[in-house]
């Protein structure tokens, strides 16, 4: 069978890309996974917590290859008040890279975009 020069090989045999997903998701139970990313995904957005400001218990977790990592940040759902006023970073996690909450009532949120890697 040919194939077209225009179709991308990939194309040619079936393979259907997933679309890509909004991800919004809050969760305040302490060290819980609130999201992870699937196998031949990837993760582009911002994880936050709403207590960032509030002291060095409130605080999200990306976790990859057993490691967790402590991420601040001040993109929230929160008050004004506990926002630490400077630009949040928008981050790329890998597929397998979990977001855990960590230290208490205070919700880590997770908002961006799964895409095929």
């Amino acid at each position: 069978m040919l194939t077209p020069i225009d179709v991308p090989a990939s194309a040619a045999v079936g393979s259907n890309p997933t679309p890509d997903k909004q991800i919004a998701l809050a969760g305040s139970t302490n060290n819980a996974v609130i999201y992870t990313v699937p196998d031949s995904r990837v993760f582009r957005g911002w994880v936050s917590n709403a207590g960032s400001q509030q002291g060095d218990y409130y605080r999200s977790y990306l976790t990859a290859n057993g490691v967790d990592v402590e991420h601040y940040s001040g993109f929230s759902s929160g008050p004004q008040q506990y926002k630490t006023g400077t630009d949040s970073p928008q981050i790329t996690l890998l597929a397998g890279t979990s977001v855990k909450n960590v230290g208490g009532s205070y919700n880590t949120y997770v908002f961006g975009v799964e895409s095929d890697v």
